[in-house]
């Protein structure tokens, strides 16, 4: 039976992830710290006889070491969850490193290790590239060092090199903006749960700057997809598979979304009417430019994964917003 560890296993990719090889016949280990509020070992997906949850953290590094020696496969989600988080706690957000080489430093030859890491590795792509797709190999942009927001992608970059750099078989999957039922509840710190809950309160939807920057989304069945495929690629290889964007690749501007969200929430009965959707609002403790665009360039990971993204933008918000008539999915 093949064995697997994913860290951040109890946060909602980790959890689905979970389950889909607890399903397909894997002995699963989850390690979650459990210090994210929406994470948690109680959730129905994590509910199978092959799943073991275990409450620790990757700081922790007598105890990753032992859970590599019994996992040869590993998925490593463990990381902080927001960028208010990380403008907030920059010391915090840079001490995941710590976790990360706690894991390179026991990993061996006989490891398939996939690193999950982020679009926002990226930067202000576009004000560089001007509207062409971010491409795994191109330049990037940031803001100063002061600007605390750009920090987790510096962080995230460099685990990216760590783990390429260690003796197991890797592989790096930038994951583009995923959404799905129960995302981010019930304390919502990315934009479509933000908006979702405004939704479920009854507040405006509220926008970083003019909400004309535009991003893309991916249902989280999309985005798993590609982690698996990902995952068997960089098996069949040696050494580090290199990085692959994972998402989808339409983009919609920030205050089409919100209108969308809107429109559909009164389709579907959540709200009477559209709610105010508010511009320029104060999102965060400290101001960043937030004017670029976000697309992936999904030319690698079609051509050498055979990924490609099935559910439309408007399948995936109706099926998220679904979940505030459906208690059960926010609770997972």
């Amino acid at each position: 039976m093949n064995k697997i560890l994913i860290t951040g296993g109890a946060g909602f990719l980790g959890r689905h992830l979970a389950r889909r090889y607890a399903e397909a016949g894997w002995r699963v280990t989850v390690l979650d710290d459990l210090s994210c509020p929406n994470s948690g070992f109680r959730g129905p997906e994590l509910r199978h006889p092959s799943i073991e949850c275990v409450h620790g953290s990757t700081l922790d590094r007598a105890a990753v070491a032992g859970l590599a020696g019994e996992n040869p496969w590993i998925v490593h989600f463990a990381s902080p969850v927001g960028v208010g988080e990380t403008i907030d706690d920059p010391i915090g957000t840079a001490r995941n490193l710590t976790g990360t080489l706690n894991l390179v430093d026991a990993l061996t030859p006989r490891h398939v290790v996939l690193f999950g890491s982020s679009a926002d590795v990226y930067g202000m792509h576009s004000r560089v590239h001007g509207g062409a797709p971010m491409a795994e190999d191109d330049d990037v942009l940031f803001e100063h060092a002061d600007v605390g927001r750009w920090i987790y992608p510096k962080i995230k970059s460099v685990e990216e090199k760590v783990v390429a750099a260690s003796p197991a078989r890797s592989v790096t999957v930038r994951i583009f903006n995923c959404v799905g039922p129960g995302m981010d509840y019930p304390d919502a710190r990315r934009v479509v749960p933000r908006f979702l809950r405004s939704i479920e309160l009854g507040e405006p939807l509220r926008l970083s700057g003019s909400g004309a920057q535009t991003r893309c989304f991916s249902f989280y069945t999309d985005t798993l997809d590609g982690v698996e495929r990902a995952l068997a690629h960089a098996a069949r290889g040696t050494g580090s598979a290199g990085a692959f964007n994972i998402g989808n690749d339409r983009p919609v501007s920030i205050a089409d979304l919100a209108e969308r969200m809107n429109r559909i929430a009164v389709e579907m009965g959540v709200i009477e009417r559209p709610l105010p959707i508010l511009t320029d609002a104060e999102l965060y403790t400290q101001p960043f430019r937030d004017d670029w665009d976000r697309v992936p360039c999904l030319e690698r990971a079609r051509r050498v994964l055979g990924y490609r993204p099935s559910v439309e933008l408007e399948d995936a918000l109706r099926r998220t917003i679904a979940a505030l008539q459906a208690p059960a999915l926010l609770d997972a």
